[in-house]
């Protein structure tokens, strides 16, 4: 049954779990790494702090993307569904062609 017709669409909502490890692998270590850099950074020592919000920051961002990554099939469902694009395509472009 088509999704149209009160069917489910054939896709995984799933994340797949390559992505599922990067995650978690940039996850630990970059958290890891952001705590080594503030456990040994000094009070006063303006790099030291620096270095941890970088770290931080660039962990962050990097999880960010691969989640983003991820769940893409959840952003943009009408890409994934079989020869959606094929069937737009010839319906918009197959009139200007039979002139």
């Amino acid at each position: 049954m088509l999704p149209q017709h009160g069917g489910v669409p054939n896709f995984s909502l799933r994340i797949p779990a390559p992505i599922l490890l990067l995650l978690s692998l940039v996850l630990i270590t970059g958290l890891l790494l952001t705590l080594s850099f503030y456990l040994n950074a000094d009070a006063g020592d303006l790099a030291a702090q620096s270095r941890v919000k970088l770290s931080l920051i660039i962990t962050l961002l990097l999880s960010f993307f691969i989640l983003l990554t991820g769940t893409g099939r959840w952003w943009h469902p009408h890409l994934w569904k079989h020869g959606n694009s094929q069937r737009q395509h010839r319906h918009r472009h197959g009139n200007r062609h039979r002139r």
